[in-house]
């Protein structure tokens, strides 16, 4: 009892840590799919935003550089104001834009100098008219390349830190799928310890308990021994002593009677030799009861004839019996198992069968002793076991069968009768003695 105390609350610690393994692994996979998901749109997002604005800058000094390159073209009023139109718009694309990646990387921004680059690239473009062809080799296509260059750095730097980002990214993924594994693979471990313990532990519960079976299986056999050794032995003394006596009394009785040649004495002497008889055949029946003198001297055949017609002539119930021949090679034990089996489903036919007709078919088939009992009477229910739902008689059948080897079948339903099948092997039968 305390070993298997100790085993349930090994089982119980065990399962307790699997949960707890499976709940951090779940709230880890979680943690690992929410952080990873967000983490990974937002950079994509902040890229995204901030390739939008490069490209904005960009296309605005590009265009920016046409528009001058126009004006020195047809350097002219309509020029010089096509100029400043463009520039004007120009302008407020490039402050957008560099509002944008101010909002998104103002350091980065900061530390480049790209707000006051592109100041200066707007003033020395407005300064244009009036200047010489050559102040755009001069000064804005340096202007213009120098701007250029501080976008692409910025590009670079973005796209390092995306970089950067991303192996972190994945690192922390990493680590935490390395985390996640080692918490499934303990579950795993630790399952597999809780399974094999479980194992062994049902493993041990089934040997106690077929133990423990076969330790009721020979007690409730040897209790039917103890049970029929003192009913053969309660037998014999009604019927040596008990019916010895009785019939010397009588024979006292009756002596003593033809001493007298008549009154009330010789009266009340031939009542006591009647009482005597009575008494001597009422113990003559139990004797037969408890232990069947016919069992022992005319064999299993007989002594079930025997017992059918007593219970005809007790319950009033017409009887039919085949089988008398056989069972004769039988062991002593095996016969009174099967005698008893037969005692019991008559009984249980007695009180509960309200039949008309029974019939007893002792049989051998092959290897296999068959005994049979038929009635006709109002049935029952069975169980999901095939046993009756209420009374124990067949129970004790199935013990006596199952002390030979033997096998039980209850056939029946409300209306329809009741048959009863014993099937014993026949080896086990004749060995049956060995064994005991």
């Amino acid at each position: 009892m305390k070993r298997s105390f100790h085993s349930l609350h090994v089982l119980r610690a065990g399962f307790a840590v699997i949960l707890v393994l499976l709940a951090a692994s779940a709230w880890e996979a979680l943690q690992l799919q929410s952080a990873g998901d967000s983490a990974q749109q937002a950079a994509y997002h902040r890229y995204i935003g901030r390739e939008d604005a490069v490209a904005a800058l960009r296309r605005v000094v590009w265009l920016g550089g046409i528009s001058s390159r126009d004006y020195f073209i047809s350097p002219d009023a309509t020029g010089e104001r096509q100029l400043s139109l463009s520039l004007d718009e120009l302008a407020a694309q490039g402050w957008q834009a560099l509002g944008k990646l101010t909002e998104l990387d103002g350091n980065l921004v900061e530390s480049l100098r790209l707000e006051e680059a592109f100041r200066i690239w707007l003033d020395e473009i407005r300064a244009a008219p009036g200047k010489p062809k050559s102040y755009i080799a001069e000064v804005l296509v340096p202007r213009r390349l120098a701007v250029f260059t501080l976008i692409e750095e910025f590009r670079n730097k973005r796209r390092k830190e995306l970089t950067e980002a991303q192996d972190r990214y994945l690192a922390e993924r990493f680590a935490a799928s390395r985390l996640l594994v080692i918490l499934l693979a303990a579950s795993l471990t630790v399952g597999l310890g809780v399974t094999f313990f479980t194992l062994r532990i049902a493993s041990r519960n089934e040997r106690e308990r077929q133990t423990h079976s076969r330790e009721l299986e020979h007690l409730s056999a040897r209790l039917l021994e103890v049970q029929e050794e003192e009913r053969r032995s309660l037998s014999r003394e009604l019927h040596d002593e008990v019916g010895q006596s009785l019939t010397a009394l009588r024979m006292e009785i009756s002596h003593a009677m033809s001493l007298l040649a008549g009154g009330e004495a010789r009266t009340r002497l031939l009542r006591a030799r009647e009482l005597a008889e009575r008494t001597l055949r009422m113990v003559r029946d139990i004797s037969l009861l408890l232990r069947p003198s016919l069992l022992d001297d005319l064999g299993l055949g007989a002594a079930l004839q025997w017992q059918l017609e007593d219970f005809g002539r007790r319950s009033g119930i017409r009887t039919e019996f085949t089988g008398a021949e056989v069972g004769e090679d039988l062991s002593d034990e095996a016969k009174t198992c099967v005698f008893r089996i037969a005692q019991e489903a008559l009984h249980n036919c007695e009180k509960y069968s309200r039949a008309s007709l029974v019939r007893v078919v002792l049989g051998q088939e092959g290897n296999r002793l068959q005994l049979e009992v038929v009635d006709d009477g109002v049935g029952f229910s069975l169980s999901e076991r095939g046993l009756p739902r209420q009374g124990t008689g067949i129970v004790g059948i199935k013990e006596r069968a199952q002390k030979l080897s033997g096998s039980v079948v209850v056939e029946s339903r409300p209306g329809a009768g009741t048959r009863i099948e014993v099937r014993i092997p026949v080896e086990a039968a004749r060995r049956a003695e060995v064994y005991s």
